[in-house]
């Protein structure tokens, strides 16, 4: 049984193990690596960097959701992570983190918002094991592997 990206991507409902998860999250830094290392910090790639935002914080939720949903939390858990990584990066398409040369107080404290989301995430949906067998979002998404 092969990945169903389409559905990975974009419907909130059950759970994933954490392969699917770091397939995700693999996908969504080789995207922004991609257009951070093209267009950096020009105009364009501000520009480009926040549509891309807009446009991926949906599939970004629908992992995360579903995800938590597997460690039996509710999906709407993922936003109090993705929210403030959202506004921290169009506060950085708008040039008020800083510039090329440097960080300023506002940069710095959406950095720190990018590590403690990015520890949080990769610790609780990265490596913890889901719950055993089903629970209240769905079968354990492991039975079919096994």
């Amino acid at each position: 049984m092969g990945l169903d990206y389409r559905d990975l991507f974009t419907s909130l409902d059950g759970r994933i193990n954490r392969a699917k998860f770091w397939i995700g999250a693999v996908g969504f830094l080789v995207i922004w690596i991609i257009v951070d290392g093209i267009f950096g910090y020009s105009i364009f790639g501000r520009i480009l960097k926040l549509l891309l935002v807009i446009g991926l914080f949906y599939p970004a939720y629908a992992v995360t959701a579903k995800r938590f949903q597997d460690r039996n939390r509710p999906g709407s858990t993922a936003l109090y992570g993705l929210i403030p990584v959202f506004v921290a990066i169009v506060l950085d398409c708008f040039g008020l983190t800083g510039d090329a040369s440097g960080a300023n107080a506002i940069g710095w404290i959406c950095r720190l918002i990018y590590l403690g989301v990015g520890l949080w995430f990769a610790i609780e949906l990265g490596t913890l094991k889901g719950t055993p067998g089903p629970n209240r979002f769905g079968g354990d998404p492991l039975a079919a592997v096994r």
